[in-house]
This record gives C-alpha cells, sequence and structure tokens, in this order.
C-alpha cells in the first residue's frame, strides 16, 4: 500500500515538474508602450510576459515584468483570426479613442483571443466620435 502511494506521489511530483518546464518554453515577451485594458482591468506600459496558465489552452497570463502586477485572461476559442501581416508573432490591441484594449495574442508560444470587455462593447457602440483602430505590437521574444 505504501509503495503505491509513493509511487503515486512520485508520478504527481513529476508531472508537476514537467508543466512548470513546459511553462518555460511557452511564453511570449512584447515591450507595450501605452497603457492597455484587458477584462475590466487596466494594466500599465511596460515590459510584459505571456503565457498559459498550466496545461489548459483557455487562460492566459499577462504579466508586468516591472511592477509584477499579473492578470489571468480568459481565452476561449479563437472566434476571430488575425489577418494581418505573414509575421505570427504579434500582439493585436483595439484602440477607441486614447484607450487601448488587448485583442488577441498571436506567437508560437502563446496564441488566444481575448474578448471584448463590456466598457470595450460599450466605447465602440458609441460609434462615430471614437472609431475602433487596430494596433499591432510585434513579440520581442518567444520561447
Amino acid at each position: 500500500m505504501k509503495t503505491s502511494q509513493s509511487i503515486l506521489l512520485s508520478v504527481a511530483v513529476a508531472a508537476l515538474c514537467g508543466a512548470s518546464g513546459l511553462h518555460a518554453q511557452t511564453q511570449a515577451t512584447a515591450s507595450i508602450p501605452f497603457a492597455f485594458s484587458a477584462q475590466n482591468t487596466t494594466l500599465p506600459a511596460g515590459q510584459y510576459v505571456m503565457y498559459k496558465a498550466g496545461l489548459t489552452h483557455n487562460l492566459m497570463v499577462v504579466r508586468n515584468v516591472e511592477t509584477r502586477q499579473a492578470l489571468l485572461v480568459l481565452t476561449p476559442g479563437a472566434a476571430y483570426e488575425y489577418k494581418g501581416p505573414s509575421d505570427k508573432n504579434v500582439i493585436l490591441f483595439h484602440r477607441i479613442g486614447d484607450r487601448y484594449f488587448l485583442s488577441e495574442v498571436k506567437t508560437t508560444a502563446v496564441d488566444g483571443h481575448v474578448p471584448p470587455s463590456r466598457l470595450e462593447r460599450e466605447l465602440d457602440s458609441e460609434g462615430a466620435g471614437q472609431p475602433m483602430a487596430a494596433v499591432i505590437i510585434p513579440a520581442l521574444g518567444v520561447r
């Protein structure tokens, strides 16, 4: 009985260590020159690291390197497909007036669509005075 528990515990520890090693290989970095919002939270300009949260494909962590502020972002199946330059290592923002909203991360390490927040939808529906524009930031590093 104790041998089975030891084996099970060893397998669990090995799986966790393997998952943390996987995390280190699946992150993207970017220098974002403006404050932006993602899921109703505003983050300051700065250097960011983005990576999948665990082994799921529907959660992404967006972490500011300087402030260490992190945000867990839900990234459901890609309902929107980025149709820009063939360079896949980009981060896409929507700009409405002077506000920026994280929309899509398209890198070889992290790939996810961020649904619009309530504020983004409200500003977009107000329309005429604040047209929506796409802003593309290149990912500096992908590993």
